[in-house]
């Protein structure tokens, strides 16, 4: 048994990754490839389906191969995937667009539209939000179904089934059918999120037809085995067992032991930022702005997200820190460090600059797609180092943001965050959030923490733990813990409310002025 590995497929925004771990959590073996995205128009994102698909098994023969493991070694297969992507296909399995990407905001436009069909019910914005857990936004995977219906209506006609990475990817390497995970269908937002049961009277609302969504089952189920096909195309043996995941947010809340009842919560600061607290019962935001799912090990994830967290800073760095990206590649250098060390010259507070990261649109807990990103507060005084330590620090406190109002959703504080994503390897960035956040900051050793949650879910599905709580005791390790300075905590409280007040200000009319603009 101990010689035994998981294969955890993480189908994320920017890249697909396989990685191989043993039920210790140590991570064997590894295989990753960038995904191309599209951006069409300002707010469109969109990826191939069919791209995620040959990644995905590219990614599983390079982690096999290049680190020479014997495929016999793997008992399963496990995946997690990017919530709230999705693509239509017709009944030959043809992929009918590009997967509608979480980040696109193509939906907006049709959200004046959705509360007019709750009225006609005699249903308001927070009967809606309390069936279906999910905030009003354009972010949802099933608000671009909506729209898909409404907009394109010759192939919604061609349509057999909507269908999330992990559906499509289940299916690719050896299921039968179309099956996704229980945790994340009330993102269809036809969904009663408590009782994970389809709504016959949202389904008739909005005009959708039940036949078009997934079989689902809860994540750790034994799904089929790899097919002949899948097994030539990445290494796996044929037979091999596959397990249905979950969502990669709620994995890699699982992989840092964040679990219902316990005193854990978690920040993810990747492509996406989320703040993750876990609860026994299905908990909702009194102004409807944290979405709640399913966890995988059972009660509910109540999260704050961002739409364009690490986007918002890789955007910076491309911008104003070409040469400083040319020199670390020259030298073998890790760009994102050069401009961390970069950033550290300047003070906690950035001499009064503030970043605001909403690139993609504020998601939690404003929920305005037309807000964009902003420097506020330069001088001629201002530095580089300033400008990168507010983009930070204005990531971080749009995470401090979402923690406040998961607290407003009567979820207990947590005693400590633990913290997920490329960030979490960058000591200046924990010791950040620690002292922005106020609470303490640990990481875990392991950076890829969907992929390790997906594979305590496949481990556990085979049998090898009892739980996901006894996977977390045995594949999940913390590696550092990060205390809050209180006068630097004091500090940035000051510059924490003045980057409140920035957006306030752009809200009143900037933001819609230069959205109706873009528009055009």
């Amino acid at each position: 048994m101990s010689e035994d590995l998981m294969a955890a497929i993480d189908a994320g925004t920017t890249g697909v990754r396989c990685v191989l771990f043993d039920r210790y959590g140590r991570a064997v073996a590894h295989g990753y490839y960038e995904t191309p995205t599209l951006y069409p128009a300002p707010g469109l994102v969109e990826q191939s389906a069919s791209d995620v698909v040959e990644l995905a098994f590219r990614a599983v023969r390079a982690s096999i191969f290049d680190g020479n493991i014997d495929p016999a070694r793997i008992i399963g297969l496990c995946i997690t995937h990017q919530r709230n992507t999705w693509v239509p296909v017709d009944k030959y399995g043809n992929f009918l667009t590009n997967m509608f990407v979480w980040q696109d905001q193509r939906g907006a436009v049709i959200l004046p539209w959705i509360q007019e069909q709750l009225a006609g019910a005699g249903l308001e914005l927070t009967d809606f939000y309390n069936l279906t857990g999910q905030p009003f936004g354009s972010v949802q995977a099933g608000i671009k179904t909506f729209w898909y219906r409404l907009h394109m209506p010759d192939r919604y006609q061609r349509t057999y089934k909507f269908l999330t990475p992990q559906a499509f990817l289940l299916h690719a390497f050896g299921v039968s059918g179309y099956m996704e995970e229980r945790d994340d269908i009330s993102n269809w937002m036809v969904v009663d999120g408590k009782k994970f049961q389809y709504d016959e009277l949202l389904l008739s609302l909005f005009g959708m037809d039940k036949g078009f969504y997934p079989d689902y089952a809860k994540a750790g189920s034994f799904a089929g085995k790899i097919s002949h096909m899948a097994s030539r195309r990445s290494g796996l043996l044929e037979g091999t067992p596959i397990y249905i995941g979950s969502g990669d947010q709620q994995c890699g809340a699982l992989a840092v032991g964040n679990l219902p009842g316990g005193e854990i919560a978690s920040v993810c600061l990747g492509t996406a930022g989320l703040c993750i607290a876990s609860s026994f019962e299905a908990p909702r935001h009194p102004q409807g702005t944290c979405q709640v799912q399913g966890h995988p090990a059972g009660g509910f994830t109540i999260e704050g997200h961002s739409s364009s967290c690490m986007s918002s800073f890789d955007w910076l760095k491309n911008m104003i820190a070409v040469d400083d990206i040319l020199q670390a590649m020259s030298t073998g250098k890790n760009p994102y460090m050069m401009v961390s060390n970069l950033a550290e010259s300047s003070l906690a507070g950035a001499n009064g600059v503030c970043f605001l990261p909403w690139l993609q649109g504020a998601a939690c807990p404003h929920f305005a797609d037309e807000a964009r990103g902003a420097l506020i507060g330069m001088t001629l005084a201002t530095t580089r180092a300033d400008m990168f330590r507010a983009a930070i620090e204005g990531i971080c406190f749009e995470m401090r943001q979402m923690l406040e109002t998961l607290l407003e959703a009567k979820i207990k504080k947590p005693g400590r965050l633990r913290v997920l994503g490329g960030p979490s390897q960058d000591n200046f960035w924990c010791q950040i959030q620690a002292d922005i956040y106020g609470i303490p900051v640990e990481t875990i050793t392991i950076g890829e923490a969907t992929a390790l949650g997906a594979a305590m879910i496949g481990f556990t599905g085979a049998g090898a733990f009892a739980d996901l709580s006894e996977a977390v005791q045995e594949m999940s390790h913390v590696e550092h813990c990060y205390e809050t300075h209180k006068e630097i905590h004091t500090r940035y409280d000051k510059i924490y409310r003045a980057w409140q007040e920035c957006y306030l200000g752009l809200a009143k009319r900037a933001y819609k002025a230069v959205y109706e603009f873009q528009k055009v």
